[in-house]
């Protein structure tokens, strides 16, 4: 069974110069425009005094988004909370990476926010069309695993 609860991660590419405070009026214009296909944008947080941490999060009622630098890694997280299928999970990342317009690393990281969920690299990969290989985490984590982007 592959669950809902599917996150990605795309993460930006060189050094983060650019403040998080930047994407604040960012993701109030995507409100105002309702900007993200089939998604209902609710409102804008900003964390940026977690170190590593969330950074800026724009709430929608299917999923949520963010700025992070978890890790130690700036991108954009987008996190699905309502039913989808794993290829429309991933479309809208896509979406919404496309939507920043910064530019991405060709790799990116999926995970699965249920530890409850059996998820197994081989049967994500084949619900997304992707090739996952596991991130080493602590066994208490969520399940993570890197992929590779094909646009």
């Amino acid at each position: 069974m592959i669950t809902h609860k599917i996150g990605i991660k795309f993460f930006f590419t060189g050094p983060a110069t650019k403040p998080l405070a930047e994407y604040i009026p960012v993701f109030h214009g995507w409100i105002r425009r309702q900007a993200l296909a089939g998604h209902l944008l609710i409102d804008v947080h900003d964390y940026s005094h977690v170190h590593h941490g969330p950074g800026i999060l724009l709430v929608a009622h299917e999923a949520n988004l963010s700025v992070d630098e978890a890790e130690g890694r700036r991108g954009l997280v987008y996190l699905r909370k309502q039913p989808a299928r794993p290829p429309e999970i991933l479309a809208a990342a896509r979406q919404a990476v496309t939507l920043l317009g910064e530019p991405v690393e060709p790799t990116f990281e999926v995970f699965v926010n249920d530890r409850l969920a059996p998820v197994t690299a081989a049967d994500l990969g084949t619900a997304l069309g992707a090739s996952l290989t596991p991130k080493p985490v602590d066994p208490r984590a969520r399940p993570t695993f890197l992929a590779t982007v094909s646009r």
